[in-house]
Order: C-alpha cells, then sequence, then structure tokens
C-alpha cells in the first residue's frame, strides 16, 4: 500500500503527457484534402467596356483666330484633341475669379488664339484627370462647363493657359501646361481647325452669347437596323439570385420582372426598361466626384454603355446621373423613345436604373439622303420672332439627330434638325415651316 501514491501520481504523468501529445497533433494534422479547382463566376456584360473619359466628351469645339469663329461637333477630332491631353501635364490650378459675368465670359471666348469645349454638364474637375493628366497633389473639388485654351504666350513663354469656367457658380480656375515642342503643339492643335465650318457669334444683352454655324447645313438622314439586347440579360445583372426571378407579362407593352425585394419594368413598344431596388433608397450626401466616379462604374461593370453616351446631366441631391446618346458627333432625342441612360444612386449600390435596350446596329446605306439645314442665322431669326420662344430664356441652340421610327418596325430613321434648349426642354425646329414641336427631356 505504500507505493499506491506513487502509482497515482505515474499514472496521471501519463494522462497527461498523453494528453499534450493529442492536442499537439490535433493542432498539426493537416487532412490530405483532394485540391479543388475553383471555378470562375462569369460576368454578365451587355456591351464593350468604356473609359471614363469617353463619357466625359464635349459636345462642341470653338477656335477662335484672326477674329474669325470656326467649330466642330466631329467625334474623331475630340478624340484627337483628347489623345493630346493625354501627354499633357498640368499643374497650378488656381482660382482666379468667382464672381464670372456673362459679359466676360463672351469676352473671353471671342480673344483670339484660343479654343474652347463646350460641356453639357459640369464635369468634376478631379474626373477629368481621367482626361488630362494633372502635376498637382490634390485638385480643387469644383466642376467646369467651359474649358478654354489659350496659346497667346506659347511663343514667349512655351506655356498654354487652361481655364476652367463653372458658369452656374460662375468660377474660374486656371492652369498651366508646358509645351516642351511648340511646333508639335501647332500641328496637332491648331493646324486641324482648318477643316472647322465658319460659326458666328449671336450675342444678347447681359446674357451669354450662341455661337451658331453661319452657312446652310448638309448633313445625312440615316435609317438603322434596330438590334434588341434581351431584358433577360438585364435580368441576369441586376438581381441577386436571377435563379428565383418571377416574369409576368402585364399586357401587350409591359412586362414585369421581381423577386419580391426590386422590380425591373419592361415597356416593350418603347423598348424601355426601368429597375428599382426600394431598400437601397438614401437621402445622405453624395459628393458630385464620388456620384459619377459610381455611376460610371456601375455601367461599365455590365458593359451598359452600348454606345456614344457622354455625361450630359447631374441632380446631386437626388443622386441622378443622366448620359445623352450621340450618334457622329450629334446628340439624338425622340419622343418615341428613350436616348438616354438614367442611374440614381442609393445606399451604397445602384437604386433605380432606366435605360433603352436598344442599339442602333447597322445603317442602311441605300436609305442614306443627304438633307440640308437651314443655317444659324435663319434659326435664330425665327427663334426672335417666335411668339412661342422667349429668346432671352433659351440656353443653348444645336443641331442633333431625331429618332423616328419606320413603318417597317425594325427600322429607325435618324433625321438632322435644329433644337432649342431652353430649361432642359428640347424643342425641335421642323425644316418645312421652321415651326416648333415641343417635347421634354425624359
Amino acid at each position: 500500500m505504500k507505493y499506491v501514491e506513487q502509482i497515482k501520481s505515474v499514472v496521471l504523468l501519463f494522462f497527461v503527457l498523453l494528453s499534450i501529445s493529442l492536442t499537439f497533433m490535433i493542432w498539426n494534422y493537416k487532412p490530405d484534402y483532394p485540391f479543388i479547382e475553383e471555378m470562375p463566376v462569369d460576368q454578365v456584360e451587355i456591351g464593350d467596356k468604356k473609359q471614363l473619359k469617353d463619357v466625359l466628351k464635349p459636345y462642341r469645339l470653338l477656335f477662335r483666330q484672326e477674329d474669325q469663329f470656326k467649330g466642330t461637333v466631329s467625334t474623331s477630332a475630340i478624340d484627337d484633341l483628347f489623345a493630346q491631353f493625354a501627354t499633357w501635364d498640368a499643374h497650378e490650378v488656381t482660382l482666379i475669379n468667382n464672381n464670372l459675368s456673362d459679359a466676360k465670359l463672351n469676352e473671353m471666348l471671342r480673344l483670339n488664339d484660343r479654343l474652347t469645349l463646350f460641356f453639357t454638364a459640369k464635369v468634376p474637375l478631379q474626373l477629368f484627370e481621367s482626361v488630362l493628366p494633372f502635376r498637382d497633389k490634390e485638385v480643387p473639388n469644383t466642376a467646369f462647363d467651359r474649358l478654354i485654351l489659350d496659346w497667346s504666350s506659347v511663343s514667349t513663354n512655351n506655356q498654354v493657359q487652361l481655364l476652367f469656367v463653372n458658369t452656374e457658380e460662375r468660377t474660374l480656375y486656371r492652369s498651366y501646361v508646358t509645351m516642351a515642342n511648340e511646333q508639335k503643339f501647332r500641328m496637332n492643335i491648331l493646324e486641324p481647325t482648318s477643316n472647322y465650318n465658319d460659326y458666328v457669334e449671336v450675342e444678347r444683352v447681359n446674357l451669354q452669347s450662341f455661337y451658331v454655324v453661319e452657312d446652310s447645313i448638309e448633313s445625312i438622314k440615316y435609317t438603322y437596323y434596330i438590334e434588341e439586347i434581351a431584358p433577360d440579360l438585364f435580368k441576369n445583372v441586376l438581381f441577386t439570385d436571377p435563379s428565383i426571378v418571377q416574369r409576368n407579362v402585364e399586357s401587350m407593352q409591359f412586362e414585369k420582372y421581381t423577386d419580391d425585394t426590386s422590380l425591373m419594368t419592361v415597356d416593350t413598344q418603347s423598348r424601355v426598361l426601368n429597375y428599382v431596388y426600394p431598400a437601397a433608397e438614401s437621402i445622405s450626401n453624395i459628393p458630385a466626384t464620388r456620384l459619377l466616379r459610381d455611376s460610371f462604374e456601375f455601367l461599365n461593370e455590365h458593359g451598359g454603355i452600348t454606345a456614344d453616351y457622354r455625361f450630359a446631366f447631374m441632380n446631386q441631391s437626388k443622386h441622378v446621373t443622366e448620359y445623352q446618346l450621340y450618334l457622329q458627333g450629334f446628340p439624338v432625342h425622340s419622343s418615341l423613345t428613350s436616348t438616354h441612360i438614367t442611374t440614381t444612386w442609393g445606399d451604397n449600390r445602384i437604386f433605380r436604373y432606366r435605360r433603352p435596350y436598344y442599339s442602333l446596329d447597322m445603317d442602311i446605306p441605300s436609305e442614306k439622303t443627304i438633307k440640308e439645314l437651314p443655317s444659324g442665322r435663319e434659326i435664330i431669326e425665327y427663334i426672335q420672332n417666335s411668339e412661342s420662344l422667349d429668346f432671352s430664356k433659351v440656353d443653348e441652340i444645336v443641331v442633333g439627330y431625331y429618332l423616328m421610327q419606320d413603318q417597317n418596325l425594325r427600322l429607325f430613321t435618324l433625321e438632322p434638325s435644329w433644337f432649342v434648349i431652353s430649361d432642359n426642354l428640347w424643342t425641335r425646329v421642323t425644316p418645312e415651316r421652321l415651326g416648333g414641336v415641343e417635347f421634354g427631356l425624359e
């Protein structure tokens, strides 16, 4: 009996050591599982991916030299200019005027040795770095809708002055670009302007001037085949689990897709779809730079920018961003369907998404016809004499395409037309009698 306690101690020590050994083995045990290859998740893409600079294009270039205006809306001319911007290095962005008058703005555009880019919407300067690199570490949180290039001093100091104008907030920021080769600058930027059309300035008392083509315009009337993008593709993009989405045909014209948390309606007649995710609605403040970036990235993620769509409108308080369809450098409008992509941003995701689901597949060469539009002066005279249009309240006058549906429902006709823009409403000036047919932006 005298060894009982010693035996207990030895047994207890044995179990303690055994426990430690088993614990150590468990910690270090690595089962020989067979390797399972991770399967890639298919990303639904409606169209090709774009770059941010593709949607930040202006709608007009206006050149001033030897007291004469020349201008163009050519997409290739804009692309060539943007290609030059990408090689520049802007610096010293400085606020120089925060109370810019219309008279001063008109004077700035009237000075020689200048090229002005006109933008439909206010472009956040911080996002314009995707077009024009800035050397400054911190670019001001501002936006602009006119960019003026001034090369009047390039021969003396090799510098081009950049003037960023916000016509609504009346601000003017200045920056500089140093040109290593003046001859190259003149060859790449100035020589192409010889092909621009002649423009005239239409002055208004205490208001911004208009700039219109001086002569009558020969433009092409196009007929395009319509290619529909299957709404099911958007269902797969927008719904978290497309397999549980229910499709209901409400009528000959309307279809509805729902998963009880979000809804997509499809208008098969106008070829427009509208998606909404109510739970994402947000009233928080979103900075303009982030709002435009989030909107663009959402669209680009699924290849949703399916044509030449350009940033055209923003309502920051409502989180709305809009993109306008362009064709051959001209904006496209219609009372038949939508020619805009509109996003409403919510709580870290899309809240509402409205867009057409057609694309202009290919034009029919045999259906092309040359159409002559009145000169800018004639349009100005019409507006001034019109009882339905107030010349002092007109914001812009442009040439665009009016989209109509051919009798063959698979064809769209795009007719060149003058448009008068007032308070975000587009009035088409019909060529036959120079009468007005008004319709609002969707």
